[in-house]
């Protein structure tokens, strides 16, 4: 495979492109290549105009690209005839294409913040893989934002840890990141900050989504609302939709997300360890999982 070791790195930009401050810098040493894919239009994948700044988004990748590695790619991902997720999808594979055979291609949102980038790219350099597979990272959401810090998901088990398809040698995306490939974990965290927004992005949000109809969301964003450092621990199996997925929330203490950063690799996370992620990557066991239906 031509440039087997370069690492690509595809962010897809929207109307939080304002976030690449914080996530790109985490990843531009690393890289051999960045591209940042925008529709032409900045209307979203549902068809409706999201708010932009282009002379600010342009004078923030210059000031984060010193060494020339970034591409901006801007086409038309709104087709009305697809589904969003269908224009999601294929404006992840035009940033396949973008970025060209070869090499590791990472896929990233802006606001998705890798712990260790570093040990990321030397760990995928080291892989000799032999199948198509794609190497997923665990992703840790961020609830909420206060003064004195963040508050994020806490698993209490290995299996309750979410991971996200992240990078591949064999760029091939079907429902956003994901595909039929096997997938190797590791334990290379990244900070989602999903939640972990204005009250006015949430309540947009809320309003916006698929699951809107599935819960009470008036209910919900006012519980959100109410969640500070005396009470979040009092929050059990507070998922919106899927019960027995966010057990608990643990809080780290930080003023802005470079503190978040520095806090973050202090901090036990999550319930990972070598002997469950081997376990996790053995063919072997998933085709008995698979078997027997068991995880």
């Amino acid at each position: 495979m031509v440039n087997k070791q370069l690492i690509k790195v595809g962010f897809c930009i929207a109307y939080d492109w304002y976030l690449l401050r914080y996530s790109l810098p985490l990843i531009y040493e690393d890289a051999d290549m960045i591209c940042l894919s925008v529709d032409k239009d900045r209307i979203s994948w549902s068809g409706n105009p999201f708010s932009w700044d282009e002379p600010g988004f342009r004078q923030l990748v210059r000031e984060l690209d010193p060494l020339h590695k970034i591409q901006v790619l801007e086409e038309d991902y709104h087709l009305p005839e697809l589904q969003p997720m269908e224009n999601e999808v294929r404006q992840r594979n035009k940033i396949a294409a973008a970025m060209g055979e070869g090499g590791w291609h990472i896929q990233l949102d802006t606001d998705e913040f890798f712990i260790n980038f570093k040990g990321f790219a030397q760990y995928l350099k080291q892989l000799k893989p032999r199948r198509q597979l794609n190497v997923v990272c665990p992703w840790i959401t961020l609830y909420k934002q206060n003064d004195e810090g963040f508050f994020y998901v806490k698993p209490a088990r290995f299996d309750q840890v979410e991971f996200m398809q992240i990078a591949t040698l064999w760029p091939r995306y079907e429902y956003g990141r994901r595909n039929g490939y096997f997938n190797i974990h590791c334990d290379f965290a990244i900070l989602h900050l999903s939640w972990a927004r204005p009250e006015q992005e949430i309540w947009e949000k809320l309003n916006n989504w698929g699951h809107r109809n599935d819960f009470d969301i008036a209910e919900y964003f006012t519980k959100w609302k109410d969640l500070n450092a005396e009470n979040y621990r009092e929050y059990r199996d507070f998922h919106h939709v899927v019960a027995n997925t966010w057990p608990a929330l643990g809080f780290i203490p930080a003023k802005n997300v470079a503190e978040l950063m520095v806090k973050a690799k202090q901090t036990e996370l999550l319930p990972v360890s070598p002997r469950q992620i081997s376990r996790k990557n053995s063919i072997w066991l998933s085709r008995l999982r698979k078997l027997f239906r068991i995880s």
